[in-house]
């Protein structure tokens, strides 16, 4: 439906010409995703983006997130090192690759949040579609 907007080549029932903003909304959020992917690639932090933006202090941040998976993440290093053989010149160290692991299921668990409040709007907005106009595409 996004592309059929984008190219004017609305369908046939008019619904992508009725929603643009919506459909705006959809490829802003593709677009963030896409960012937020590169972003997560080519960028290595020693902190988490979200002690960074002031969401959460080093402390909580350590003792919530870092500290409860820091066994699976230990038990994952050492699996892989035996899996390849050991270190290389190549290799990360354990606190890099911790760092990289956390920031992965950072962003992981932003997208599949960002996702569950859409599905939660547009669920809610299905139950009020008596009272609201709301596309269904969704």
């Amino acid at each position: 439906l996004c592309l059929q907007w984008v190219t004017q080549n609305a369908d046939a029932h008019g619904q992508a010409k009725r929603n643009g903003p919506l459909l705006w909304c959809v490829i802003l959020g593709f677009a963030g995703y896409i960012f937020a992917l590169l972003r997560l690639v080519t960028v290595q932090y020693t902190s988490s983006i979200l002690v960074m933006l002031g969401f959460v202090s080093e402390e909580k941040f350590d003792a919530f997130i870092r500290k409860p998976l820091s066994p699976i993440i230990i038990w994952m290093y050492d699996w892989l090192m035996s899996v390849r053989g050991g270190h290389s010149p190549n290799s990360y160290t354990y606190l890099v690759y911790e760092d990289m692991t956390l920031q992965f299921i950072i962003w992981l668990g932003t997208c599949v949040c960002c996702f569950t409040m859409l599905w939660a709007f547009t669920t809610m907005c299905k139950c009020c579609r008596r009272w609201l106009t709301f596309p269904n595409e969704m």
